[in-house]
């Protein structure tokens, strides 16, 4: 390849970087463009943000790092919040506002923050996994614009480390392959450090996002086209080295857990028997509703989300049976979809009922943000098959070989427009 195509198809890729952080922004727009909070329809509670982030700054202010006590709270008694809440986002909005935003502003550009790394992270994972720029940013639109994804910020409100654990999904994802293709300390370091911050991002998210950290650790070892073990032996060690790095948080919120009661965690409205989704699933209109009552939840896959993913995951079984494809990644998306998916319906209740600690996830919804993770990977999966249509794949998995020139410019053309949509279905509504 000379030099000239080499910087052709770089700035190609960081146009479709550009485009991807841009519709970042937009998904952000209708918090920035209000003076104060956003509207959250009774679904979480945004002042919530406001009493973190000052708290927290606070501490900051008074040199406490990592903050363990909110001392205003309990009616200045104060009590051990951010020793059993995962905060590392919290962070970020306080820093940003003892930097002179303010709370209110420190909480506004955190989520942009939060926007925009998402995105750029799919971006990041889906290029890596399919060598295409035109799928990496219809995964990266499809993420960012995942109902789950707005309603972290335009209906629950309060849930800031949630939806940041969106931006680390993709991330640790994305260093596992890397990891796969160069087993270098390098890797090790930016994996292990990328599952410790997912680890004092969001206890939960990590909680539920590990056995799928564990597994693609595995299948990288298994499939390396060299030193299998050795990506083996230092994928394992990355997760142990994030494992390590996080435990200032995770260990004394697991050791003390004796000293607070968690009942109240478990029961109730908290507990998860009540949260699981059937019929309601998935949104049957177009445009995502937001809208909190009986009749319908905000809390399930939107109807151009699903339609999408199983449009797409039906085009990559189709790619991979008439063009002879290796199955691996049809299988892997599968299985990603299919782990997201089922603990959210009641079929799961025996498991929720069994496995140690998952009571404390409280929603089966919040499996939601895995789910995202498939929806926005199955239709780009798709779209780059279609780009690469004009090469015949070999019986085991190789980079992508691009189609024809023709083939790309519909292959652009279907992701603009895809992406266009996906935009409108999420903010349609949104008021």
């Amino acid at each position: 390849m000379s030099s000239a195509t080499r910087t052709g198809t770089r700035c190609l890729h960081y146009v479709g970087l550009a485009a991807a952080l841009f519709t970042a922004v937009l998904a952000a727009w209708p918090l920035l463009s209000v003076p104060g909070l956003v509207n959250t329809r009774a679904g979480g509670d945004s002042p919530f943000l406001l009493l973190r982030v000052y708290e927290l700054a606070t501490n900051l202010r008074a040199g406490v790092v990592p903050a363990r006590w909110m001392p205003d709270a309990a009616y200045g008694l104060g009590y051990p919040f951010f020793n059993y809440y995962a905060a590392l986002p919290y962070y970020l909005a306080a820093a940003l506002s003892l930097a002179g935003a303010g709370v209110l502003w420190g909480v506004k550009l955190a989520q942009l923050v939060g926007f925009v790394a998402a995105a750029a992270a799919m971006y990041a994972l889906a290029h890596e996994l399919f060598g295409d720029r035109a799928a990496a940013l219809l995964a990266a639109v499809a993420y960012t614009f995942a109902p789950f994804h707005m309603v972290n910020v335009y209906v629950r409100g309060d849930s800031l480390s949630e939806f940041y654990a969106f931006a680390f999904y993709p991330l640790i994802l994305w260093a596992i392959l890397r990891l796969r293709r160069a087993p270098t300390a390098g890797s090790v370091a930016i994996l292990g450090f990328s599952y410790a911050s997912l680890m004092v991002t969001h206890n939960i998210s990590a909680f539920i996002f590990s056995p799928l950290a564990g597994t693609a650790v595995i299948v990288a070892g298994a499939s390396a086209p060299r030193a299998r073990l050795r990506v083996l032996v230092l994928g394992a060690g990355s997760l142990l080295l994030g494992a390590a790095l996080s435990a200032w948080f995770w260990a004394p919120a697991l050791l003390e857990r004796s000293a607070v009661s968690l009942t109240d965690m478990t029961t109730g409205y908290f507990n998860y028997a009540g949260h699981f989704r059937s019929a309601n699933l998935v949104q049957r209109a177009l445009a995502f509703d937001y809208t909190i009552d009986p009749a319908r939840s905000p809390f399930a896959l939107g109807g151009l989300q699903a339609g999408l993913a199983i449009a797409g995951l039906a085009g990559l079984a189709a790619a991979t049976l008439l063009r002879r494809r290796h199955p691996a990644l049809l299988v892997a998306l599968a299985a990603l979809a299919a782990y997201a998916v089922w603990p959210i319906t009641p079929s799961s209740a025996v498991v929720w009922a069994h496995v140690p600690l998952l009571p404390m996830v409280q929603f089966p919804w919040r499996f939601l943000s895995i789910a995202s993770l498939a929806t926005a990977l199955l239709p780009a999966a798709a779209l780059s098959a279609l780009g690469s249509a004009g090469s015949r794949a070999p019986a085991k998995p190789q980079p992508v070989r691009r189609g024809s020139t023709s083939l790309q410019a519909i292959e652009a053309l279907l992701a603009v427009a895809l992406s266009t949509l996906i935009a409108w279905s999420a903010l349609a509504l949104l008021r």
